[in-house]
């Protein structure tokens, strides 16, 4: 994402989307109420002469639109921005604007202190990208991109391993050739990280160690217990990501559930629930908020961020990733503590 006119003092942002990523950080960003500036090409009517009939045509406009809904849907090149047109001819009636990469617009809202983190957070060219796993054993490899808000799974390849006296060499070979033909239909490798149980992860790293093609690609191979998404999910949780991937928020966002979790269990210093939470925020000891997605633009959200006003670290956990499911039987609101309350 591109600021292209930064007039936070009168609460506009002229913004360009320049990767697919940056959808989730507009929808994040939208909310009822704001307003949204925008080309949209509308239908209008034609009816030149008595005896002609009435004919349409798209014709390209700039709307100045209310926000009433925004349709996400995530790993998909568009999102969908339904609202009131409130300004010119057509005002009064409804639009929807969709916006994808290279496409720019004026946002008009009332910025707050999370909203511009957010803002930060998107803008910032050192965020991971370009960053690929192959999650693998002897029978199947998963195919996965890095997304800010949870692992898009590309593809799934079987090995063609069955029965007892398949031929080893002869499976490996066709299966590693599979696999290396999707990813040589991806086109923004930076990081290839292949992990899973076993040694076929390994025997995999080796094989496309030999081949030129990926020789400029930085490669890892890494010891996980699972496989598919379960086994990426591992690996962000643990140490091993840290120094490869210390700037992508999925791994933040692991990190600090399983900080969560285990606060729950040793040592005393987690929370849950949005009473308890507001408590403890009055009491003013809440080292970090941890909210889901779904919750971020709710009154009472607000409410409690007025009261921490930045004493706290505050963490919005996609609501598509393992976090955010696991936050959402939280009821969507959990906190760790400066220090155990019992």
């Amino acid at each position: 994402m591109k600021i292209l006119e930064n007039n936070i003092g009168n609460d506009e942002l002229k913004i360009r989307i320049e990767t697919l990523d940056d959808l989730w950080y507009i929808k994040n960003l939208l909310e009822p109420g704001d307003l949204i500036v925008s080309d949209v090409f509308r239908r209008v009517e034609l009816n030149d002469d008595m005896d002609r009939a009435k004919s349409t045509e798209r014709k390209k406009i700039k709307v100045k639109l209310k926000v009433e809904k925004v349709d996400f849907q995530p790993y998909t090149d568009k999102i969908k921005i339904l609202g009131e047109i409130i300004e010119g001819d057509e005002a009064g009636s409804h639009q929807s604007i969709f916006l994808g990469t290279d496409d720019e617009f004026l946002l008009i809202k009332e910025f707050t202190d999370e909203d511009l983190n957010l803002l930060r957070e998107a803008t910032d060219t050192s965020q991971s990208t370009g960053i690929y796993f192959i999650s693998m054993d002897d029978e199947e490899a998963t195919v996965c991109a890095l997304r800010p808000y949870g692992i898009q799974e590309l593809a799934s390849i079987k090995s063609g391993k069955s029965g007892k006296y398949f031929d080893v060499k002869q499976q490996s070979s066709g299966y590693y050739q599979e696999i290396e033909y999707v990813l040589k239909n991806i086109r923004d490798i930076i990081i290839l990280i292949i992990l899973g149980p076993g040694f076929e992860h390994s025997k995999f790293y080796n094989f496309i160690n030999q081949n030129p093609y990926f020789k400029n690609f930085k490669k890892y191979d890494f010891a996980v217990e699972d496989t598919g998404k379960r086994g990426i999910y591992e690996f962000l949780g643990s140490e091993k990501s840290e120094n490869i991937l210390k700037n992508s928020r999925l791994v933040r966002d692991e990190k600090i559930i399983n900080k969560f979790l285990e606060g729950l269990n040793k040592s005393a210093t987690s929370i849950y629930g949005y009473g308890d939470i507001l408590k403890y925020a009055q009491m003013g000891i809440i080292q970090d908020l941890i909210i889901s997605e779904e919750k971020f633009h709710a009154p009472e959200t607000r409410e409690l961020l007025s009261i921490l006003n930045g004493s706290a670290n505050i963490h919005v956990i996609s609501r598509y990733s393992d976090s955010g499911e696991i936050i959402k039987k939280f009821g969507g609101y959990c906190a760790i503590l400066r220090y155990s309350i019992k």
